[in-house]
Formats: C-alpha cells, structure tokens, sequence
C-alpha cells in the first residue's frame, strides 16, 4: 500500500527492533522489507534512490518517497509523524533525562557486546562486572526516564528481552528490569504485536561476530 511505511533492515531483531515495537504501538500502517543476505543490501547502495542520499544506512523508514536513516532520527520522526512529541520527553527535564538513559544502554550494550565476544575462560571473570556495573543502573523508576513512557523504554525493553534470552539465572536477579519489561510487555500494542506474526522472535545478530544471539 503506498501509505504504508516501509521499515528496512537485516533479517535480525538488532537495532530495528525497538523501532518494530515503536511502530506498532503508535499503529502506524508498515511493512518490512528485510535484507537477508549482505549483497541484497549492499548491492544496491549505487542505484536510485540510496546513490543520492548521503546518510544511506540500516535501519531506514521510507515513506512516500521521503528516506529516514539513522536509529535516534527515526524515533524523532515516527514520534512527530504520530502526533506523539511527547514520547521525546514532555519537559525539558525529562529530554534530559532520555538522553542520559539512552547513554546508559548503549554503555551496556557495548559492555554485553564485548561479553558475548569473549573466549569462555575470560567470560565467566568480566561478567558480573558487566551486569553489575552497567545493566544494574537501569530502570529505577516507573518507566525509563520517570513517571512518563518515552522512546526510550523501546529500547529498554529489547535489552531486558535480550538479557532474558541470553541467561536465564541472571535475568531473575534483574528485578528492577523485570518490573519494566513486564509493564511494557502489558501494553496492549506491543502484547498484540508478539502475538502475532510479525513478531520477530530472533535471530538477535547476525552469525560469525558473535558467539550468541543467531
């Protein structure tokens, strides 16, 4: 349908999933189109319309014939296109406060990154200070940034939902995680959406840099 939008990335949950939750809980009409092989992505950087962009990367939103890249840009402009501005922060504070959460998960992920990189015998000594160093300082209020839903409990939720998937044991000691992911695994556009078919249960990541996640 030409309304719809268009979301373009890897055949991986990665960095598009939270933009598939963000999506379909603002009911924006979408389709996917996944890139399953690198040459299906790459062999195309040099035909219209990607050869006239200068920002050309994954994930993209198209609409009409409007590109979008970038993963922070797409919140801002799926937010507006929803009529939802307060989903960046209702208050200057609570923009404050977004950017300073999403600092902190692109710090843990980094740090979850390096972990599932490791040789095991160097695993089991950097873990507990990944997860306790890092991860540990998420969510200690109703949502992300304060009392209010905003883009980046998006976010949030899919690196509660990677940590569940990756190690069970250490998932039940995250309390103040399972709190918030099952606050917003109860809403009712994003229990509807991993319901459903078009959730995309995994892979996380794409196979050969990581030692977990395909």
């Amino acid at each position: 349908m030409a309304d719809q939008l268009v979301v373009g990335y890897w055949g991986i949950r990665g960095l598009a999933q939270p933009l598939r939750y963000l999506v379909e809980y603002l009911g924006l009409p979408y389709e996917e189109k996944r890139y399953l092989k690198p040459e299906e992505w790459f062999g195309g950087l040099c035909e219209t319309p990607f050869n006239i962009h200068v920002l050309v990367n994954l994930p993209y939103i198209k609409d009409g014939q409007k590109y979008v890249y970038e993963i922070a840009a797409l919140y801002v402009y799926l937010a507006h296109k929803a009529n939802r501005a307060d989903l960046l922060g209702s208050t200057p504070d609570e923009q404050v406060a977004v950017a300073q959460v999403r600092g902190v998960i692109q710090d843990a992920l980094k740090g979850f990154f390096r972990l599932i990189t490791l040789p095991e015998d160097q695993y089991a000594t950097q873990k507990e200070e990944v997860f306790a160093n890092e991860i540990n300082s998420l969510v200690t209020r109703q949502w992300a940034a304060g009392a209010n839903l905003t883009y980046i409990d998006f976010d949030n939720f899919e690196l509660e939902e990677t940590l569940k998937a990756f190690n069970a044991e250490d998932w039940a000691k995250f309390h103040n995680l399972q709190k918030h992911h099952q606050e917003f695994q109860n809403l009712p556009q994003i229990k509807d959406y991993m319901a459903s078919g078009r959730f995309l249960a995994g892979p996380f990541y794409p196979p050969g840099r990581f030692r977990w996640g395909f």
